[in-house]
């Protein structure tokens, strides 16, 4: 009988432990159990530097970096910087760039570079340049007339009297200047064209002579003298050019400036470039012919 309630006791407390079946879960403890697999590991923190994240370099800081200018002139107007500081987590930016303007002005001006690089304008004490303006051309008849003037007073220098000037010979001077332009001859053909197309000078019948099948011509029959050039000035200083040229041409002033020739006519035309003039001398007045 004891033994059975030895055993009995046994298994109530055997039962007790084991929660009726398995379902009651021991009680709690200040420490549960941990296993291999839910163990966490800590480690006292230490001071360290943050990672350093590894960034791949752009084109532009792959390029060699420029040699230093040794050129004195280019460091005086060059800004002097330096060159930012950039770390591997920032994405570096382009290297400033040093413009210099310069102003031009039509002074005489001194450029004179300052200590920041920038180039200034320092006004000197010269004037300031003038405005050039150019007259314009005189008219040819100005022209000629004052060579008419010139010839006869270097005829008068020499005591030869002054040539008379005749109006009909100075229009086919004139039209003499409008050939020489295209021709600067002294073109027989195209003297009888001036004569006939004026109808000047002595008229040549053939037939007088008994002469038949040759053409009838105009003719001045003068001396002629002609000049070509791009003279340049007042109307007086042009006309002084062309006579005292005349003068200086022993050929030329054999006829102008003889006492043989008491007539005279002058004829300019000017084309945009270049001066034409024509002078003819006669013994005769030819506008009576």
């Amino acid at each position: 009988m004891k033994k059975i309630i030895i055993l009995l006791l046994c298994c109530g407390v055997l039962v007790s432990m084991i929660g009726c079946g398995g379902n009651t879960a021991p009680p709690p403890t200040e420490s549960p159990p941990t296993t291999v697999s839910e163990t966490i590991i800590t480690e006292t923190p230490t001071e360290t530097a943050p990672p350093v994240t590894a960034v791949e370099p752009t084109e532009k800081e792959k390029e060699p970096l420029p040699a230093e200018n040794k050129d004195p002139a280019t460091e005086l107007t060059t800004n002097a910087t330096e060159p930012p500081t950039t770390t591997v987590t920032e994405k570096p930016q382009d290297e400033p760039k040093t413009t210099v303007t310069s102003k031009s002005t039509v002074s005489s001006a001194a450029e004179t570079p300052k200590d920041n690089g920038c180039i200034t304008i320092v006004e000197t004490d010269d004037p300031p340049t003038e405005e050039i303006i150019i007259p314009p051309k005189p008219s040819a008849d100005a022209v000629a007339q004052k060579v008419e003037t010139y010839i006869n007073q270097f005829r008068t220098e020499q005591g030869y009297v002054t040539a008379t000037v005749i109006p009909r010979l100075t229009e086919y001077c004139k039209y003499r200047c409008t050939q020489l332009k295209t021709n600067f001859a002294h073109d027989t053909a195209d003297q009888r064209a001036a004569a006939e197309a004026l109808q000047y000078g002595e008229y040549v019948d053939w037939s007088l002579y008994g002469i038949e099948g040759e053409e009838n011509y105009y003719t001045a029959n003068v001396r002629e003298a002609i000049g070509k050039g791009n003279w340049g000035g007042t109307a007086d200083e042009i006309a002084y050019s062309i006579a005292n040229g005349f003068r200086n041409s022993k050929g030329h002033w054999s006829y102008v400036g003889s006492s043989k020739y008491t007539y005279m006519a002058v004829g300019v035309m000017y084309d945009g470039y270049y001066w034409y003039v024509c002078v003819c001398m006669d013994s005769e007045n030819t506008d009576l012919k």
